[in-house]
């Protein structure tokens, strides 16, 4: 039951604290500081991965 009520907690606002921090509240009425050393921790490994054949890497557009 408890992971139900988690999965349906939201976050509802992301406002700016300082210069390297952020405040979040979320929907159950609670709310979290973070610096962003924090939330870098917090965030999945990913990896640049070579792309299949047939797909082109976006190109951005030239002026001239």
């Amino acid at each position: 039951m408890l992971n139900t009520a988690r999965n349906e907690i939201q976050i509802i606002s992301v406002e700016k604290d300082g210069n390297d921090g952020v405040i979040v509240a979320f929907s159950d009425g609670t709310t979290g500081a973070y610096v962003v050393e924090e939330l870098l921790g917090l965030r999945p490994c990913r990896q640049l991965n070579e792309r299949p054949k047939g797909q082109n890497h976006p190109q951005t557009p030239t002026t001239n």
